[in-house]
């Protein structure tokens, strides 16, 4: 049984509903239910920050292997080699993305599989960010300025599997990890994210069936992220419910890559809702293709698209 919310925390429940829904009776009344998910989810993470908690963002990439799928040659398809990997070491991986020059975040920790103790993890990333609260999280409870953490791991590229149990497993419950970063912090992410984050190729286009894992009781509210090709077919009818609110799904092929990653994790951190976390993701998307934001938003979708159903 979840413990009562303290004051700050329930008042935050209220406004943040409240600005969602437009504060008008009707619009509460003909909201779609993943509205108030999404209020939830924000009104779990103010409270969080108002504790002194940063937000974390669980990110697991399986590396491009071209004995998995082609991924363009023999150096970009070196699923044991993240130094060289597509979804790693191109500009939009993510080991350049986040460290790109200005890009405002900076880099916290540069670890290995030692770091969370798995051979099959190659490279972990921990990027920080500070962010100005909207105006709406701080009168909920938010304080004016925060950390946002994005902790990335490279899986070994045939360990594409494990990668997948994994986010899945983090994101219905799962259990908390505790990283040292650089400067002595300890930093809770693993099952402890608030949201979790599958960027690489969908394995579910490649098996029969998969076993979703069933939801730990009591299980924190996590935001969903998932940036492979056509990842909403294979996981509409499964994933998104109250407490694995939908932020980000695809609806075409595409490559999975780190800036659509980013532009949720930013717009959700400056308290958009799920049109603008649409539309951040296919404007970064777009941004290092050189592709027209217009091209590319199709690809990508949740309850703020009208196609979501």
């Amino acid at each position: 049984m979840r413990a009562p919310l303290p004051l700050a925390a329930a008042v935050g429940v209220v406004a943040t509903l409240a600005l969602l829904l437009r504060a008008s009776p009707a619009a509460a009344d003909d909201a779609a239910p993943e509205e108030a998910w999404l209020a939830d989810l924000t009104s779990d993470v103010v409270a969080d920050l108002a504790a002194g908690r940063p937000l974390v963002v669980q990110v697991h990439v399986p590396l491009c292997d071209n004995d998995v799928l082609r991924c363009g040659n023999a150096r970009l398809g070196d699923g044991d080699n993240p130094k060289t990997n597509l979804y790693w070491a191109t500009t939009a991986g993510f080991g350049k993305w986040f460290a790109r020059k200005k890009s405002g975040w900076t880099k916290v920790l540069d670890g290995d599989g030692d770091t969370v103790g798995d051979p099959d993890v190659l490279d972990v990333l921990v990027y920080r960010r500070t962010i100005t609260a909207s105006k709406a999280w701080r009168k909920a409870g938010a304080p004016r300025r925060f950390e946002v953490y994005v902790v990335a791991q490279a899986w070994r590229g045939e360990a594409i599997d494990r990668a997948l149990d994994a986010w899945a497993a983090e994101l219905y419950g799962g259990t908390a990890r505790t990283l040292t970063l650089d400067d002595g912090t300890e930093l809770a992410a693993g099952g402890a994210a608030r949201i979790v984050a599958y960027v690489g190729h969908n394995r579910l286009m490649d098996v029969e069936a998969y076993a979703w894992p069933e939801a730990a009781e009591d299980a924190p509210r996590k935001g969903a992220v998932a940036i492979a090709c056509h990842t909403d077919a294979y996981m509409h009818d499964e994933v998104p419910a109250a407490d694995r609110v939908p932020l980000l799904f695809t609806r075409d092929f595409l490559f999975a890559s780190a800036p659509p990653l980013e532009g949720v994790v930013r717009t959700f951190a400056e308290g958009g809702g799920y049109q603008a976390m649409r539309k951040a993701a296919a404007v970064e998307y777009a941004r290092p293709e050189g592709k027209r934001v217009q091209r590319v938003q199709g690809a990508f979708t949740n309850p703020g698209d009208r196609r979501w159903k």
